[in-house]
């Protein structure tokens, strides 16, 4: 329906312009005309406004934007059919400084939509820590562990799909949330972290030995001791003597078989602590 009153409009303005230019034409055929030059002149940008409206006003559903088109076009019609050509001139000039303006305006937007979609390709919505795919770039810029002397961490939130049956999704979103926001304020600059599953963060430590790594990690499970959820936990794999590994790749599969057998180990007691909260409630 919408579409059918599209056309319809589209074909009334068409048809308003086509006798516009008639009008023009036989004007300038009758002669009287003062300055043959000028009026060529202004009648070939009035047909300006046949591209602009095929470019874009058929193109957009707001009647406010064809309107305002419309009082243009018969404002110039009415000046170009008196010869008014110093307001013509005028109208012009204010035309194509509007032009540049709304152009710097369009640039300006399409920079800022263009630095949105960037940001949100390698940033995770939710917590916005750098997501997979950014994670999946870095595996190729740290191919060769020993040169950039690394160690990994992966981290996994335990029991979030309890969390989520028992206390719904808004509460594991929060935990999710949660642990990003803690897991950050605990690295350096130049420490990347990444949310590369749903309830898992990858962290690659640069220029990171065994001491440093083992200090980094003992900081962040002190933090989670003290949070204030009781059953807010995370389960951590880390790997460190990168000489030993022939890529990042290889670092992140041993720290996430790591991180699951730590896992393992508090599953059951969490579960347990979680039915007996619930029997109790």
């Amino acid at each position: 329906m919408k579409t059918n009153k599209n056309q319809i409009i589209n074909i009334l303005t068409y048809l308003f312009l086509f006798m516009i230019v008639l009008i023009l034409i036989s004007k300038f055929n009758a002669g009287g005309i003062n300055d043959r030059i000028d009026y060529l002149f202004a009648f070939s940008y009035f047909l300006i406004f046949f591209i602009i409206y095929d470019n874009f006003l058929k193109n957009t559903d707001d009647l406010k934007n064809l309107l305002i088109w419309l009082l243009q076009v018969v404002l110039y019609v009415i000046f170009l059919f008196l010869e008014y050509y110093t307001v013509i001139k005028f109208f012009i000039l204010f035309q194509v400084l509007f032009g540049v303006i709304s152009s710097g305006k369009q640039i300006k937007t399409f920079k800022k939509q263009n630095k949105k979609i960037k940001y949100l390709s390698f940033h995770d919505e939710m917590t916005g820590l750098h997501n997979r795919r950014f994670f999946e770039n870095k595996l190729e810029d740290f191919n060769d562990p020993e040169k950039h002397n690394l160690s990994v961490i992966i981290a996994d939130i335990n029991n979030l799909k309890v969390i989520n049956d028992n206390h719904g999704h808004k509460k594991g979103d929060q935990y999710i949330k949660s642990a990003a926001g803690l897991l950050k304020s605990e690295l350096r600059q130049k420490d990347i972290i990444c949310r590369i599953g749903g309830d898992e963060f990858a962290i690659i430590l640069p220029d990171t030995d065994r001491k440093d790594c083992n200090r980094i990690i003992k900081r962040i499970k002190t933090k989670v001791k003290r949070h204030p959820e009781k059953f807010f936990s995370i389960a951590f794999g880390h790997i460190y003597e990168s000489h030993k590994y022939d890529t990042l790749e290889e670092m992140i599969n041993a720290a996430d078989r790591k991180m699951y057998l730590n896992k393992k180990k508090v599953k059951k007691r969490l579960n347990l602590d979680l039915e007996r909260k619930e029997l109790c409630e």
